[in-house]
């Protein structure tokens, strides 16, 4: 039986009918997913282009969580059941939001997550959800539900329900109001710090010796995918050089972003920019176009050894001054407190990784031990802190 004909749980204020069932074939999913979309007020990563390339690549089997009012479905979701493990001793069976569970195949990173829902009905919808995962008989077996990356909305949401929930610390974001600026009648430049401004423009001076500056999206999929190699070269090439493993390490998040860049410049939603000053690439920028929000998903950048050289905060200004002329509403840096984030943009909406629990009573003397271990450290991190 699927969600369609199951009863599932209602909500009697607002009518809701809840289900949790295997999701459907791809190609009746993607229909109930873009109808939806169109009305829904949601972020890049929880449109189709995301999230049908995530599932494609993925080759997962995920449940879907929907709600309908009035027979309309005014919100959808993707829960992938895993087996977890942790301490050796605490399992759990766990429901990931839009994530599989496995880390490689999360390494793409999903922001601004949450419940896809209709705009009329927003947070009800998302209230109806969470609340129907309480009850018990569902057709999986949870303890636990791991939603990485929420939105403030869908943690509200999630606080307000009474359900037993953990909390990561909040992860700030970082954004450029673009329709502040224009307000505000100053070129971008002259909205940054005397200090930054000064770093971008002598930066500027020095690549403009090579050649005039531009920044120019790739016209068709064939140059975008020609511009996302030489990210990833550039990109890998950085942070190795760091021994760390950069984003483009594993496989997946390769086979994942060359789909997504095919689809996305195809539709719009994806673009690829080559920062160059005349012949010599100062960088190349990988952003997510939604509704008038640019998100800067990801970089390659040629570092040199003079410090002068600023090819990060020269490529996002360039960016960011184009978008500025087309009209675009934000410019999005997302999570992460990077200084250049902190320098070119303002504080936006906090984003937080939420565990939905179950009252089992492993969970419950989990969560118990690590209060105490918290509160035995604490006295220790205040002496540390006193004597820095």
């Amino acid at each position: 039986m699927n969600g369609r004909d199951r009863p599932g749980a209602r909500n009697a204020a607002e009518d809701f009918t809840v289900a949790l069932d295997p999701a459907p074939a791809v190609a009746e999913l993607a229909a109930l997913w873009r109808d939806l979309e169109a009305r829904a007020e949601a972020s890049f990563f929880l449109s189709w282009d995301w999230i049908g390339c995530w599932l494609a690549a993925s080759g997962i089997a995920p449940l879907l969580l929907s709600a309908r009012r009035g027979g309309t479905v005014v919100a959808l979701a993707l829960l992938h059941p895993v087996r977890r493990r942790r301490h050796r001793v605490v399992t759990s069976d766990a429901l990931m939001l839009h994530q599989t569970g496995d880390p490689e195949r999360d390494a793409i990173t999903i922001e601004y997550n949450g419940i896809l829902a209709d705009r009329g009905c927003a947070d009800a919808a998302t209230a109806a959800c969470i609340g129907f995962l309480r009850q018990s008989g569902l057709p999986a077996r949870w303890d636990e539900v791991l939603c990485a990356n929420v939105t403030p909305e869908f943690a509200a949401a999630a606080r307000q329900s009474g359900i037993r929930l953990r909390e990561a610390a909040p992860k700030p974001t970082w954004r450029v109001d673009l329709e502040a600026v224009r307000r505000g009648g100053k070129p971008y430049l002259e909205t940054l710090s005397a200090n930054t401004r000064a770093q971008i423009r002598r930066a500027m001076r020095l690549y403009q010796r090579r050649g005039p500056l531009a920044a120019m999206p790739a016209p068709e999929i064939a140059t975008a995918i020609a511009y996302f190699d030489a990210l990833k070269a550039l990109h890998q090439r950085h942070w190795q050089s760091r021994q760390q493993r950069g984003a483009f390490a594993d496989p997946f998040a390769e086979r994942f972003h060359r789909a997504l860049v095919a689809e996305g410049v195809a539709s719009g939603s994806v673009e690829l920019v080559r920062v160059a000053a005349g012949d010599f690439v100062i960088g190349y920028v990988y952003n997510f176009l939604r509704r008038g929000q640019v998100y800067s998903y990801q970089t390659g950048f040629a570092y040199e050894d003079d410090p002068r050289l600023k090819p990060g905060l020269v490529s996002h200004c360039l960016c960011i001054e184009r978008h500025l002329r087309d009209g675009a509403g934000v410019y999005d840096f997302m999570a992460g407190d990077q200084r250049y984030k902190r320098n070119l943009g303002s504080a936006g909406p906090a984003l937080v990784d939420l565990v939905l629990q179950r009252p089992a009573p492993m969970l419950i003397a989990e969560d118990a031990l690590r209060r105490l271990k918290a509160a035995l450290r604490a006295p220790f991190r205040r002496s540390s802190i006193g004597r820095r």
